[in-house]
């Protein structure tokens, strides 16, 4: 997969070398299976026109940067989603840097700029994908842009689970309530975090709220089965008397509550 990383200063030299796509457009935190869905989707529409397949997302999250006084809780990092969408077969990565200009975008101009001119032939978007100034743009915005515009629009309907939407916010609840089976069904894995035993949770990661978990720790290759208790929302304690032989950094897999 090509990872591209755009900002406002090398957009027109992306512009000029960026293949013919289908565009799966979100944020995509966790890459849940709402996510993949449309993600799929992408995939099969460019397969149908024989182009490649493409995602673009934004980072920071736009919230960061409309409300800068409200703390975003991300679900994982950039690397981590790069990993997921490398697994999806994904063809072509787009991380555009979100910024306060970017956020004053009409829809129109954001399409043009950051979808249009990076050659997606094909728009791929869940049920309720919002995008330009003030979030003015809809699904039905997309479509008559699409129309207007000689481009294809898919539009992916609501996927639910237990009679609620599959959503970024959703699995949030679920740690927050310690709901760690639930978000298993949400994601279709394990949640997964990155620790490091001095300096606690890497950045952008989430750990569930306060309390005692199975989790399957990543070492030499293997899943090792440990306890561990959620101090605060940045430390944990691993319950194991052979703590000090794992490796400084973690790689968490979050099984269950005790």
């Amino acid at each position: 997969m090509k990872v591209l990383y755009v900002n406002a200063d090398n957009l027109q030299g992306i512009q000029k070398i960026a293949p013919n796509v289908a565009m799966a457009l979100g944020y995509f935190d966790g890459v849940h299976l709402g996510h993949q869905k449309v993600i799929q989707t992408a995939k099969q529409k460019a397969q149908e026109r024989q182009i490649l397949s493409a995602v673009l997302s934004f980072f920071p999250h736009p919230q960061s940067i409309i409300q800068p006084n409200v703390p975003v809780t991300y679900l994982e990092p950039i690397d981590q989603k790069i990993e997921k969408l490398e697994k999806l077969g994904v063809d072509v990565f787009y991380i555009v840097q979100f910024t306060k200009e970017l956020s004053k975008l009409e829809p129109d101009q954001f399409l043009g700029q950051y979808v249009k001119a990076l050659n997606a032939q094909e728009m791929i978007c869940g049920f309720d994908y919002h995008y330009g100034a003030k979030s003015a743009g809809t699904v039905e915005t997309l479509a008559t842009y699409a129309k207007n515009n000689g481009l294809g629009c898919t539009v992916v309907e609501e996927l639910k689970w237990n009679n609620q939407k599959i959503s970024s916010t959703l699995i949030r609840q679920c740690l927050r309530n310690r709901n760690l089976k639930e978000i298993t069904q949400l994601l279709g894995c394990f949640y997964k975090t990155k620790h490091c035993k001095k300096s606690g949770v890497l950045p952008n990661y989430s750990l569930p709220s306060s309390g005692d978990y199975k989790v399957l720790i990543e070492q030499n290759g293997a899943l090792l089965e440990h306890y561990v208790t959620v101090r605060s929302p940045n430390q944990i304690l691993i319950h194991n008397e052979r703590q000090n032989f794992l490796p400084n950094e973690l790689t968490i897999q979050w099984v269950d509550t005790v």
